[in-house]
């Protein structure tokens, strides 16, 4: 495959890499949260012919948690003191997260954290994460800071193994990694619409490469 094509791989595999950094952050920091339980506000009214329940039109809090019959949390909505962002999780009956939905946030770097408190996220990145019952994140779609979007599958120790990614220049890429997450082929589409395929070896470098031209001639290496 063309150096062009190898170098555009590397940054996507940059990119998801520091994807799955912020995503095993919030998988860490949902395994230790403890969430304090919201109870709903109801307001009964009298009527002459009876008692008519009438549900409070608003209610706010910072956290909720949604429990079973025997008061273990399955599900908890809260905002995160660290960044003031949102997540949604539910839990199995261990007590595991299985799934969860967030909007993340990142400052720019060297930022004051005194002053980032006191005004809105510079960087937000939405993403869901899917979870086995040991906790480990196994599957991870997110929207990067710049705006990408990027799906992840992951083994039980939490490597990638494959990644579906779209890039700002337009090009999309197709990446599957052996053990250790050493990237091992990859398909990709560049800008100009023309497709490659490398097969890398275990240091990842290229060791076979099919490329087909913006004019369709096609070059094997």
């Amino acid at each position: 495959m063309s150096e062009p094509i190898n170098h555009g791989i590397v940054e996507r595999l940059e990119r998801l890499e520091a994807a799955n950094g912020i995503l095993q952050q919030e998988c860490r920091r949902w395994r230790r949260g403890s969430l304090a339980a919201a109870a709903a506000v109801v307001i009964l009214g009298i009527t002459g012919a009876g008692v008519a329940a009438r549900i409070a039109p608003m209610l706010e809090a910072n956290e909720f948690v949604l429990r079973d019959k025997d008061g273990k949390a399955r599900a908890a909505l809260a905002i995160r003191d660290k960044d003031g962002s949102p997540g949604l999780a539910f839990l199995d009956h261990k007590g595991q997260v299985r799934l969860s939905f967030d909007l993340g946030s990142r400052d720019v770097e060297g930022s004051d954290d005194a002053k980032a408190k006191d005004r809105p996220p510079l960087r937000e990145t939405p993403g869901v994460n899917i979870y086995d019952e040991d906790g480990g994140l196994r599957a991870a779609l997110t929207i990067r800071p710049d705006g990408t979007p990027g799906l992840g599958l992951f083994d039980k120790d939490g490597q990638p193994r494959l990644s579906l990614d779209l890039c700002t220049d337009g090009s999309a890429g197709l990446n599957l990694y052996g053990e250790a997450a050493a990237l091992r082929a990859a398909l990709a589409v560049r800008p100009d619409g023309s497709p490659g395929l490398g097969l890398f070896n275990k240091q990842g470098q290229v060791v076979q490469s099919i490329d087909l031209a913006p004019d369709d001639r096609s070059a094997v290496h």
